[in-house]
């Protein structure tokens, strides 16, 4: 068996060849483990925000989803996750849209289960050293001094600002008149002598980065000279990173932001007693970077109240609501799943369901009307979802023939 098990989607509308990949390919033996296969781009896409797999293994073109536009959704539900194409077209454009898209590997059709065994285990290798790249990236002594004495209580006395720079500026870190700065803490179940090298290798992606471990925790300090705008998207990637490789349980605190370092150290109890607002894995905030357990019912609270209201307009995505509510695709999901019981995909088709179900029973109304009139453009796209939920067609149940869910 291989040294690692991955977890992998496999999505497909041939199903003759859906089937076969699912049945005759020995997963475990190549390290995978097989958690779910879909016929289509929806079914796909909720299994991936269900299931959070390591990779999705998709055909370019899908029904109601295409490939390419699966692979952007998918990526903001699961920072980790990677996307192999299958395609049976030869294509630049698909090409091009393959490396748009940062696909790990593009696969053409036909291809036996033999060549597509050999294409998997290199996939599997190539995430297995990506994940201990970022398990193990190497670090300096200075970077390790000015993290402890920027973070902790290491010295016998406060030092001045201008030592704290000096420091800063040892570890290749320089602070600008623009720069403000917050700190993380990441509280894991047992903490690997990398961790913190692990941490600041995600999160130097989006910002400058200095972490050092202390007990259980990773402590963060980020800087940045044009606001933390993208700091929603890099927690996502930090928590799953430290979810997927660093422990299966962790919570993320974070501080106010601030421009001093002499505040560092006040920012690292915030960002202590930010974790303190989780009542289980996930991220906490303390004050206006982002809301505390009150805000996040909030949150909850104002998306199903757009998915009520507006569950009729096919845009509707959960990228749009979270772009408008001003949090991250993957954090919305995270906290609808945990508070309101279910992803925003499964909220969403179940309200327009429900509103379909009382359309066909009151008549009077075409199948297209009603598919029209509860977000769906593609009448076939709604039948298909219609009878997935219900267990019966839309033409069925106005006969009289009513499913259950």
């Amino acid at each position: 068996m291989a040294e690692e098990l991955l977890t992998i989607v496999v999505a497909d509308d041939e199903e003759e060849l859906r089937e076969a990949m699912c049945s005759l390919i020995r997963w475990e033996e190549i390290g995978f483990q097989l958690v779910g296969s879909a016929g289509n781009g929806l079914d796909a896409l909720q299994m991936v925000e269900q299931l959070q797999p390591d990779l999705l293994l998709t055909d370019i073109q899908m029904p109601f989803i295409t490939g390419t536009a699966l692979a952007r959704q998918v990526r903001e539900l699961q920072p980790l996750i990677q996307v192999a194409f299958l395609s049976g077209y030869d294509d630049f454009e698909y090409a091009r849209s393959a490396i748009e898209n940062q696909v790990i590997s593009y696969l053409l059709k036909p291809i036996s289960m033999a060549e597509l065994t050999a294409a998997l285990k290199e996939i599997h290798d190539k995430i297995v050293k990506r994940f201990n790249d970022l398990r193990s990236p190497q670090r300096g002594i200075d970077r390790q001094m000015a993290a402890a004495s920027l973070l902790l209580d290491t010295l016998d006395e406060d030092p001045e600002e201008q030592v704290l720079t000096e420091m800063l500026e040892k570890s290749g870190l320089i602070l600008t008149d623009s720069s403000e700065l917050i700190v993380l803490g990441l509280s894991l179940e047992s903490v690997s002598p990398g961790a913190a090298q692990t941490v600041d290798k995600v999160l130097e992606r989006y910002y400058s980065s200095l972490s050092i471990i202390s007990g259980r925790r990773v402590l963060s300090l980020l800087i940045s000279d044009d606001g933390f705008a993208r700091l929603d998207t890099a927690l996502d990637e930090l928590y799953y990173v430290g979810k997927r490789l660093l422990s299966k349980s962790c919570i993320i605190g974070v501080s106010r932001p601030f421009r001093e370092l002499v505040c560092c150290r006040d920012a690292c109890r915030e960002a202590v007693e930010a974790l303190k607002l989780s009542d289980g894995p996930g991220i906490g905030f303390i004050s206006e970077l982002q809301a505390n357990r009150e805000g996040i019912s909030l949150l909850v609270e104002q998306t199903l109240s757009i998915i009520t209201q507006e569950y009729a307009d096919e845009s509707l995505t959960l990228g749009s609501v979270s772009e408008r509510l001003h949090v991250s695709p993957n954090y919305l999901s995270a906290n609808m799943k945990k508070y309101a019981g279910d992803t925003f995909i499964s909220i969403l088709i179940k309200t327009r369901m429900e509103a379909a179900r009382k359309l066909i029973l009151q008549g009077g109304m075409k199948i297209g009307e009603v598919a029209g009139r509860c977000g769906y453009s593609d009448q076939h796209y709604f039948s298909y979802c219609f009878k997935k939920y219900f267990g019966v067609s839309p033409v069925r149940m106005r006969h009289g023939e009513a499913g259950g869910t």
